[in-house]
């Protein structure tokens, strides 16, 4: 049944779904597969693309100081820290419930730091990891108290670097979702973009206006941004995101190490 309610949701925007609706989208969210990378540990065993000498001789202690046993190193796995920073602006008000359940998904499943904006910058990764998704997505609502007012971009973005979470962009997957309309000067902008860029391991924009035909990224701020994004995708409906969610994704690394 969910299956094929998803499939009937697909392709519609999110300003026509109901509560149900964008729950829905909340729990499919909350399956995705989330990027990993590779930490400083190594486990050892029998497979691997290293042979780690160490294990091998002090394996050898137990045949007669005779190799029989090849001792394989690599590295262990963690997940990848992803920051999700999402505009709840009036320009994104349609889009608003959606994007807090896509910061809940994040915050709930993956080692995320998550966080809204509309003239300021609200840190929601504590509230939104709560066991229940509709409360703990109408409690981020109450916290960001300039929810559907103006927006801006490149003064919340100064604020997530001279925050002490600043840090956390360093090597994480960097998600801003905004339909580019900034009322800080697009020089601003590209300013405080071209920082995080040198800071994340890859930079994605949800822009929930790059799927219409007529789109162009000419917007000031958004013109401004697109240089230090690796990749702007839309993400206006499910289909949006189910296509969206891979791209982000790509930074995962292969698991034959």
């Amino acid at each position: 049944m969910r299956a094929s309610a998803l499939v009937g949701l697909a392709d519609r925007p999110f300003e026509e779904l109901d509560a149900d609706h964008v729950a829905l989208l909340g729990e499919w969210l909350r399956s995705v597969t989330w990027p990993v990378r590779r930490s400083r540990r190594r486990e050892y065993g029998v497979t691997g693309r290293g042979i780690s000498v160490r294990a091998t001789l002090g394996r050898a202690r137990r045949t007669g100081w005779e190799p029989i046993v090849l001792v394989r190193a690599r590295k262990v796995l963690r997940a990848r820290r992803i920051v999700l920073v999402c505009d709840v602006s009036r320009s994104m008000q349609a889009q608003a419930e959606a994007y807090l359940h896509l910061l809940r998904a994040f915050a709930a499943v993956t080692e995320a730091e998550v966080f809204a904006f509309g003239t300021s910058l609200t840190r929601l990764t504590v509230t939104l990891r709560g066991t229940d998704p509709r409360a703990a997505v109408a409690r981020a609502g109450e916290l960001v108290t300039d929810r559907f007012g103006g927006t801006r971009i490149a003064g919340s973005l100064r604020s997530l670097l001279a925050s002490h979470h600043g840090d956390l962009v360093r090597g994480s997957v960097l998600v801003i979702g905004s339909d580019g309309w900034d009322s800080d000067p697009p020089g601003e902008l590209g300013a405080v973009m071209a920082r995080l860029a040198r800071r994340a391991h890859r930079t994605v924009w949800l822009n929930p206006r790059a799927g219409a035909d007529a789109f162009a990224p000419v917007t000031g701020g958004m013109a401004a941004a697109l240089p230090f994004c690796d990749r702007l995708l839309p993400a206006a409906t499910f289909a949006d995101l189910a296509t969206a969610i891979p791209e982000i994704v790509t930074s995962r690394i292969s698991r034959r190490l």
